[in-house]
């Protein structure tokens, strides 16, 4: 059988088709890595919240409960503190995990500095310490 020349060849399609898949392949991969990134960004964003939370709380707590001057060693406020005056922070992560606080307030240079620490699964405060969550 004879083929004309004024199309494509079955080599030419092959090498055609094989560039595309790899271009297919590299633009999967870009896709994949933005949503990835994205999803980081988002679950971060979620973290710094649930910390803001639990300062927010603990803030309440200070003022409205706490009968004692703050000093520069500080005093740390646990969940279950703040379950006792109902203020309690429902810590779940974008997944659902379960995640455990606790804040730190002291007094520095007349100033009140107060910081909560959180941890979960993927995630944990720089700074917290395991044995004053409890």
């Amino acid at each position: 059988m004879i083929q004309n020349k004024h199309g494509w060849g079955l080599k030419e399609m092959l090498i055609l088709s094989g560039i595309l898949m790899l271009f297919l392949v590299i633009a999967i991969y870009y896709i994949y890595t933005l949503y990835q990134s994205l999803d980081m960004e988002v679950a971060s964003n979620n973290y710094t919240e649930l910390e803001e939370k639990l300062e927010y709380n603990a803030n309440i707590y200070l003022k409205d409960y706490y009968d004692k001057n703050l000093n520069s060693t500080g005093v740390t406020i646990t969940r279950s503190l703040l379950r006792t005056y109902d203020l309690d922070v429902d810590l779940e992560d974008n997944k659902g995990r379960a995640c455990s606080g606790y804040v730190i307030a002291k007094k520095s240079h007349g100033e009140e500095q107060i910081d909560a620490y959180i941890s979960c699964p993927d995630y944990t405060t720089d700074g917290y310490e395991d044995w004053r969550s409890s």
